[in-house]
This record gives C-alpha cells, structure tokens and sequence, in this order.
C-alpha cells in the first residue's frame, strides 16, 4: 500500500499552536495517512498519551516524544517514535545547531552511543537542507515539517511501499524503503541539489 506520512508535528501538547485534534484534521485534509506526534519532552503537558488516543481520526497516528539530549556540543533533539513494538530515533534537523558537517556526523556518533540513531532529518521547519543528504552520514535520511503552527504543515514528507501498521511503516524507515518528498518550488531546490553534488 502507498503511503504518504509526517514524522515531526508539535501540537498545544508542548510549544506548538494546533490542538492534537486540529493536526489530525489538518493533516487528513492534506491526503496524509499517518503522522507522528512529537512534542518536546521539556514541555509536555500531563495527559498527552490519554490525549493521543482520544483523537477522532482515521490516520494512523504515532505517539512520539522530541527529546532534549546533551552532547559534548551542546543540546540537541532526536525524535522517539513508538510502533506497536519497533521504535524509531531521529536526529532531528542538524541544520538548527549551527554545527559543521564534521561535527554533525560526530554529534550523532556520540549521541548512537546511548540511543539507536535510525535516520538523520535532512529538513529545516519543513525546508530542504541538502548539506545533510550525504553519503557520509550513514544512516537513512528523513523529510519532515517539524511543525508547530498551520503555516508549518505539508512542507516536506516521506512517502512509501508497504502495510498500513505501525511497525511495517517503521521498519522501511529503518531501512531507507521510502522517498522524501516537498512541496513543489522545495522539489526544484532538491533536484537540483543531487545535480550539483
């Protein structure tokens, strides 16, 4: 089954300005079939996995955390998404830590020594970064919005081939089986970006 999906949305259940309900919503009426929310760790409200699970939704919805973690330079965000049983890391948009390239594949060795990094996000808020989307960080490569308010939402995504369950959408991850996908004028600046590299 084709699938179209977000990894990175914050909602009013940290510091983003949708309620879970509106994202859901929102992303359904953009032809999504499943999203992952992921609000801040530092941030979250009380009742956010009872939340989660009162949503009026037919997406297949991931309950994730963004997760504030130390790193010799400084702090960063890697994403926890639960399936049913596999669990997917994201090193979240290397792009908002000011890092060069050298001390962002450092960064992510230092933090895989204490959590299973599954994929590297290759977006900045839903934009592009293709100094990322090199063969030097070894890990599958991931498009997302990292959205916190509507203008956020539908920017980039991933799109892939398999069952519509929790753990089959993780494991393709996990093994690079889908495509990153933008919205139309971010498709150019990534075409030509594989051009010039």
């Amino acid at each position: 089954m084709h699938l179209k999906g977000q990894l990175h949305i914050h909602t009013t259940c940290s510091d983003g300005k949708l309620t879970l309900q509106q994202a859901a919503d929102l992303y359904a009426s953009m032809g999504f079939d499943f999203i992952a929310f992921t609000d801040h760790d530092h941030l979250l409200k009380s009742r956010y996995r009872k939340a989660i699970g009162e949503i009026k939704t037919d997406l297949l919805v991931f309950i994730g955390i963004e997760l504030t973690v130390s790193t010799k330079l400084g702090y960063i965000h890697v994403n926890r998404i639960e399936g049913d049983h596999e669990v997917l890391h994201t090193f979240n948009h290397p792009g908002d830590y000011d890092f060069t390239i050298k001390q962002t594949i450092q960064c992510i060795d230092d933090v895989a020594r204490d959590i299973q990094i599954d994929a590297v996000e290759i977006t900045h808020n839903g934009f592009y970064t293709p100094e990322y989307d090199i063969e030097d960080i070894a890990y599958p490569k991931v498009a997302s919005d990292d959205s916190h308010t509507r203008l956020g939402c539908g920017r980039a995504w991933i799109e892939l081939d398999c069952a519509r369950n929790r753990d089959s959408i993780l494991r393709a991850i996990k093994e690079g089986n889908h495509s990153n996908c933008y919205t139309r004028g971010q498709a150019k600046a990534a075409a030509m970006a594989m051009v010039l590299a």
